[in-house]
């Protein structure tokens, strides 16, 4: 049985020669340039990229505190009776929205906007709500959350629109100063008047008496003149008919001479 002769060594070595040096160690290094080439951009693509969300507060938000209802005095939670929506948009597509119902007191936590860390400038519409937040019983201490989550605003009349630049790595340009709406009047109570006490005297009726009573006086005193004139009227006539007995009696002295 024939056997197929390999070639020999020295025919290997020539075809070598004319095919040429092997390329595999220049394909890696290339595979390596590119992917070095790849990463070089990354850094430049993460400094393009928005920072995380940041939340920020609202400056100046209205404090409307607790207030009494009824006899009994129940504790209701403060607030405005018409909320402000804040509507923030970049272009026409809107970032963020929320509803500002006002604080309790000054301790409480403001209401807070979440916009990325980025440079951006947004739009901000701010809008009273139509519907009229019904007033609610302390729950608890602290901001009533729930009920600012089960109120529905309706539509809100926009009554004034700013512009708001942030800067990437500036918290400070995220804050948003409150504009104050066309009706800022807060939640309150009315409470019944308090019972009239039937013991105590009745100012009203010592007042109405005591003009009366002095101008009947200088009347009582007019009307008691007419005897202190009769008086002295038979006074007069006294007298008179006194001075007539004594000339009576000197002319009949007279005549007994």
């Amino acid at each position: 049985m024939n056997r197929a002769k390999s070639p020999p060594k020295k025919h290997l070595k020539r075809l070598d020669d004319r095919l040429g040096p092997r390329e595999p160690r220049r394909v890696k290094h290339r595979s390596l340039s590119l992917f070095a080439a790849s990463f070089a951009f990354v850094p430049v693509m993460l400094c393009a990229c928005a920072g995380p969300p940041l939340t920020s507060p609202i400056e100046g938000e209205p404090v409307c505190p607790d207030f009494e209802v009824g006899a009994a005095k129940t504790k209701m939670s403060g607030g405005l009776r018409f909320p402000v929506q804040v509507t923030l948009k970049r272009g026409s597509t809107v970032v963020f929205k929320t509803t500002v119902v006002g604080l309790r007191s000054d301790k409480d936590t403001a209401t807070r906007i979440l916009l990325s860390d980025d440079n951006e400038t947004y739009t901000v519409e701010w809008g009273q709500c139509e519907n009229e937040r019904a007033p609610a019983a302390v729950e608890g201490k602290g901001r009533d959350t729930k009920g600012a989550a089960k109120y529905e605003c309706g539509t809100a009349t926009a009554y004034k629109t700013d512009q708001l630049v942030t800067k990437k790595g500036d918290a400070k340009s995220h804050v948003l100063a409150f504009a104050a709406p066309p009706n800022p009047a807060c939640l309150a109570g009315t409470a019944p008047p308090p019972p009239a006490d039937a013991g105590a005297p009745d100012a009203s009726g010592d007042d109405a008496s005591a003009p009366d009573a002095a101008t009947e006086m200088p009347d009582a005193g007019a009307d008691a003149e007419p005897p202190n004139d009769a008086g002295a009227t038979g006074n007069d006539a006294g007298a008179d008919a006194g001075d007539a007995g004594s000339d009576a009696g000197v002319k009949g002295a007279e005549k007994t001479k």
